[in-house]
């Protein structure tokens, strides 16, 4: 398991422990686990995992959020604050397309440095003008 998959694992279990508590958040692991979902799995099959929240919780109503992708969004603003990247999910990417963004974003940056630094232009530059250019992971 490379360093992204531990992470995206750790943001899992912590927000499924934040929102439901120990006891839920084990019987819900324990669930995804008879589904071939374990935690471990998630970074390698976040579509799988993203449809078994659905048949735990439901999808909701008509245009309405259900407590799946209530759930997937909080997961996804962990995540993204622990590696430090903005992006708006309101292009329509799925939970699985947006899990995928983050890890080859966190790959880029991770085996060349700060990619934040590496794109600024030699004369300097507004590092915040940099993230702004690239904080759309998931809005594409």
């Amino acid at each position: 398991m490379n360093e992204f998959d531990e992470l995206l694992r750790r943001t899992v279990e912590k927000t499924l422990t934040y929102v439901f508590g120990d006891t839920n958040a084990r019987m819900i692991c324990d669930y995804l686990e008879k589904n071939d979902c374990s935690l471990k799995q998630i970074p390698v099959k976040p579509d799988l995992f993203s449809a078994e929240l659905r048949n735990i919780m439901g999808t909701g109503r008509g245009k309405l959020l259900g407590a799946a992708s209530i759930l997937e969004e909080t997961i996804l603003e962990t995540l993204r604050d622990e590696i430090k990247i903005k992006f708006d999910r309101s292009g329509g990417k799925s939970f699985a397309d947006c899990i995928k963004s983050l890890k080859e974003f966190y790959s880029k940056r991770t085996n060349t440095g700060s990619l934040v630094t590496q794109m600024m232009s030699p004369e300097g530059g507004d590092e915040n003008a940099v993230r702004r250019k690239h904080r759309s992971f998931c809005s594409q």
